[in-house]
């Protein structure tokens, strides 16, 4: 029985690498987040705010399509 308790690890160490374990786990999703969020601003947003110029340029022409579509119409019910 002897032989058993030598071979394992003492609580008190392993409370250590646990922490350890943790220690290392939250350090390493604080990096992955930094680098999320420097992707997001640096790539993400850039291409979010061209497009959605771009798409309401797209929605205003197709608007104006729309209005000269429904004056057509009008004058030839008049």
């Amino acid at each position: 029985m002897n032989a058993q308790n030598t071979n394992r690890r003492p609580f008190q160490t392993a409370g250590e690498r646990i922490d350890d374990l943790l220690g290392d786990a939250s350090k390493r999703i604080e990096e992955e987040t930094k680098l999320m969020i420097d992707y997001i601003n640096d790539e993400v947003v850039p291409l979010v705010r061209e497009h959605s110029s771009k798409g309401l340029r797209i929605a205003s022409q197709k608007l104006g399509e729309l209005a000269d579509y429904m004056e057509t119409k009008k004058q030839k019910q008049d």
